[in-house]
């Protein structure tokens, strides 16, 4: 679950509740941590604002797991590209659980583009990955991004983020050309 949009949250919540995972992994950045609070976390619950007070405001970016009755934080170090850095750090996470097997990525539909890019750079090949969008988001920008000033602002910056990521991510990642991410498993959900 990649930080930005708390609808990712919710859904990622929602499924943990269904059973589709005995793991969730939240990316909180630094303007999320307030709203933390207000999400339906199964017990025990988190003081996040309270963990990442000590901490200077740049540096407040913080993966939260939650498993079978256990919920901890724990900071993860931001790049200059924010998405790249996340996968960098789910990348680091995943290497210190070697057990899992499938990883499912729950991000806006718009989102997931820049997503895919990033785990081709960062994320190792043994997992199984799929990748979801959030069905009511998808739909909603789907009917409405041409009538909505807030919704055009977020697909044209997106739009620009991947010419960015395209352009600079490699080199301010330290590596070469873009290979392509490896070979992934499509979503099956609706929406996506």
């Amino acid at each position: 679950m990649l930080a930005g949009r708390e609808c990712r949250k919710h859904y990622g919540l929602r499924l943990l509740r269904e059973g589709w995972a005995p793991t969730l992994l939240l990316s909180v950045g630094r303007f999320e941590i307030r709203r933390f609070a207000n999400l339906e976390l199964p017990s025990p619950s988190l003081d996040l604002l309270a963990i990442a007070s000590p901490t200077p405001p740049e540096g407040r970016h913080y993966f939260v797991e939650i498993r079978s009755g256990v919920i901890e934080a724990n900071r993860i170090e931001r790049g200059r590209l924010g998405t790249m850095s996340e996968m960098s750090a789910l990348a680091a996470w995943l290497q210190a659980h070697p057990a899992v097997r499938s990883v499912m990525v729950v991000s806006s539909g718009f989102h997931l583009r820049r997503v895919r890019m990033c785990c081709g750079e960062r994320l190792p090949e043994g997992p199984r990955w799929t990748f979801v969008a959030v069905p009511e988001e998808t739909e909603y920008l789907r009917e409405r991004w041409w009538r909505d000033l807030a919704a055009r602002k977020l697909l044209f910056s997106e739009v620009l983020k991947i010419a960015i990521y395209r352009l600079l991510g490699n080199r301010l990642m330290g590596r070469g050309p873009a290979t392509g991410p490896p070979v992934f498993n499509e979503p099956k959900a609706e929406g996506t």
